[in-house]
């Protein structure tokens, strides 16, 4: 069967099925097809491969043609401060530039994106209003609870001896006033008693006596009995002495204070000297709590803050005390401040020791200044800050009289009304800047403009704002970074490229070349006399460029001295006076080399080119040589600068090998001191 259906087919028409015309004209179309498609991959590979081999040259001649014709100046995008008025590729990346049109934002200087509603929700961009506000600013400290030092108590032998009996032989006792801490063997005590019996006897013998003897040898016998107590003999002991008559070698210490033997220094059977430390004693009722505060927290710090602390030994539990006293000095391995708080310990749960975290809520007035200082109309102790009284008193501990509180700067209170502030996330930061988006309105609607601010505090959340914005604007708080980031883009002014400011340099930006009046008179005498002046100034520039600090500091001293000596050859009168007035400014602008750094000559250039050039301008030079007026826009900060140069290579002055060709020739000076376009 099968071999009659391949016949069948390869037979005559007669035997092919009904479809086959059909199925024909499908392959032949799907050919067609496939060939049309094979065609166009083709072009479009040799259309790809043109352009590749074609390079960037050919590209951005192509895009400079399109652009030339609105472009005032040429930018890169990865570096926006760079502008030059032609286009090229970047002295630092090598890119090729972008154009700047003339009627942008970044050519002018001012620094305003618009954003349509589209642009808008896709940046996600918030604003808040720049209004006065009243800030709560908290600190966070830890530290340790500590021993009160004036609750601190040194017991010590008053006399030379030996320990026979120790009542207190262990660390932690609580003793209470007048409890027995020791019994001290000694010879010298027993002469002292004895000494004290015989004048007693005579006290008792010159009472029928009368008259002076009665009162010398009551003296006598105050005078033994003084020594006793001075030597700590517990009255208790003086009595029975007086009443017994029998003198003893021991004696007995006791406890003056109550409070927790906290170092035991005496031992059973040792000998002492007068003023050997036995215990030290200290009343845990009251302690201190020492807390760290870090250095950008010690401004919002104020004697009589309250502080709230909580403690692991007690979860859950906050305990309340004051700030008694802040330390003036700062540690300088933790870059921190001792802050202390008194604080009271009736049930004894605190102990030294602890660890502690403690809280500081502070209100921030106008300018951001501390206000509610609780201290403000109190009186307080220049010895003792933490006593403080309502009025007029004396210290309860040194009894000196109470001063205010204001004498003592400890209640230096801010203006109300609240700080204009700023949410934190409104400003972007740069180490040297501040920097907000102001959102303004024009017909188009939302306008974003770049402002930068002078900050003040930090408190929280909010930064306080001393000048830049106004109340009632807007700031971007959200979406800020997408703004600033088409900023830098469009090579306008941003974060990371501050506005442009008139170069210092060039022609009007200074008074002296503002009022020159040409006096320039060609082959005068002066200029043999000017020549070695500007002659040192290129040597000058060129040990800059050369990163040379020797030939830079011979150069400078070469210059200055020259510019001193020079005369005004040929010139009299007011033309004299002026000659000799500009030489002196090229001298005075030329600083003192001994141990300067390449750094510091280099900050000085913009002025020594000033003068020099001024002089230039005003009586011109021999005409020997071209002077190049050059320009870095990067100098200085991106703030710009420029040099003058006796060629057209530019080997730039301000960063020497690191970018020796960046800059560009902004004119010629010529032998008349006029300037002309370079070619």
């Amino acid at each position: 069967m099968s071999n009659e259906k391949r016949s069948t087919h390869a037979g005559s028409g007669q035997g092919r099925p009904a479809s086959w015309p059909a199925d024909m004209a499908f392959y032949a179309w799907r050919s067609r097809f496939a060939q049309a498609l094979l065609i166009a991959i083709v072009l479009a590979a040799v259309f790809v491969l043109a352009r590749i081999t074609a390079g960037p040259k050919d590209s951005g001649e192509a895009t400079a043609g399109q652009a030339t014709a609105a472009a005032t100046s040429w930018t890169c995008s990865m570096h926006p401060q760079i502008k030059l008025p032609k286009f090229g590729q970047c002295p630092i990346c090598f890119m090729d530039l972008i154009p700047v049109g003339a009627g942008d934002d970044g050519a002018s200087g001012t620094a305003r994106m618009p954003l349509s509603e589209r642009a808008r929700v896709l940046a996600r961009v918030e604003t808040t209003e720049v209004r006065h506000r009243e800030i709560e600013h908290e600190i966070q400290l830890v530290g340790k609870v500590a021993i009160d030092e004036t609750q601190l108590t040194y017991i010590s032998s008053y006399i030379p001896g030996r320990i026979d009996r120790l009542f207190v032989d262990y660390t932690g006792i609580l003793v209470r006033k007048g409890d027995h801490l020791a019994e001290i063997y000694s010879p010298e005590l027993l002469v002292a008693q004895r000494e004290f019996l015989l004048a007693l006897d005579s006290v008792e013998r010159s009472t029928s006596m009368g008259g002076a003897a009665l009162a010398n040898a009551q003296s006598v016998l105050d005078a033994a009995k003084r020594k006793l107590e001075l030597w700590g003999i517990p009255k208790d002991e003086i009595e029975r002495l007086s009443r017994d008559r029998r003198p003893s070698d021991h004696m007995r210490l006791d406890a003056p204070m109550e409070g927790w033997v906290v170092e035991r220094q005496g031992y059973q059977g040792m000998y002492v000297e007068t003023g050997t430390r036995l215990f030290t004693v200290v009343d845990l009722h009251r302690l201190w709590v020492m807390l760290d505060a870090y250095e950008l927290d010690v401004q919002f710090l104020r004697p009589g803050q309250p502080v709230r602390f909580e403690t692991e030994s007690y979860p859950g539990r906050t305990f309340d005390g004051r700030i008694s006293y802040i330390d003036p000095l700062l540690n300088e391995s933790t870059r921190t401040v001792k802050v202390r708080v008194n604080l009271e310990n009736p049930n004894l749960e605190l102990r030294p020791g602890m660890f502690v975290r403690g809280h500081v809520h502070v209100k921030l007035g106008a300018d951001g200044r501390v206000v509610g200082n609780e201290l403000a109309g109190k009186w307080i102790c220049p010895m003792h800050p933490e006593i403080v009284k309502e009025g007029p008193a004396q210290c309860d501990k040194c009894g000196m009289d109470l001063v205010t509180a204001d004498s003592l700067g400890f209640a230096a209170v801010g203006a109300g009304g609240g700080a204009l502030a700023v949410p934190g996330t409104a400003v972007l930061l740069t180490g040297r800047r501040a920097v907000v988006y102001a959102e303004t309105q024009d017909e188009q609607g939302p306008v974003y403009e770049c402002r930068v601010v002078e900050l003040g505090p930090r408190a929280g959340d909010w930064y306080v704002i001393q000048s830049g914005l106004r109340e009632g604007e807007r700031v971007v708080t959200r979406g800020a970074i997408q703004i600033d980031s088409a900023m830098q883009i469009q090579a306008h002014p941003s974060m990371m490229q501050p506005p442009a400011e008139p170069p210092v340099s060039k022609a009007g930006a200074d008074d002296a070349l503002r009022s020159i009046v040409m006096r320039a008179v060609k082959g005068a005498a002066y200029h043999t006399r000017s020549g070695p002046v500007l002659a040192a100034y290129m040597e000058f520039t060129a040990a800059l460029a050369a990163d040379d600090i020797e030939k830079a500091r011979a150069a400078a001293d070469r210059l200055k001295q020259r510019a001193a000596d020079a005369a005004p050859d040929g010139l009299s009168g007011d033309d004299a006076a002026h000659w000799t007035q500009l030489m002196r400014r090229i001298a005075d602008a030329v600083p003192d080399t001994r141990d300067a750094a390449i750094d510091a000559l280099r900050l000085r250039l913009p002025e020594i080119t000033r003068a020099v050039e001024t002089y230039l301008r005003t009586f011109g030079h021999a005409g020997d040589t071209k002077v190049y007026r050059t320009w870095c826009p990067m100098a200085l900060d991106n703030k710009g600068a420029g040099w003058l140069q006796a060629d057209p290579g530019i080997r730039n002055a301000y960063f020497g090998s690191k970018m020796l060709r960046c800059g560009e020739i902004k004119g010629v000076i010529g032998a008349d001191g006029k300037e002309s376009a370079h070619e």
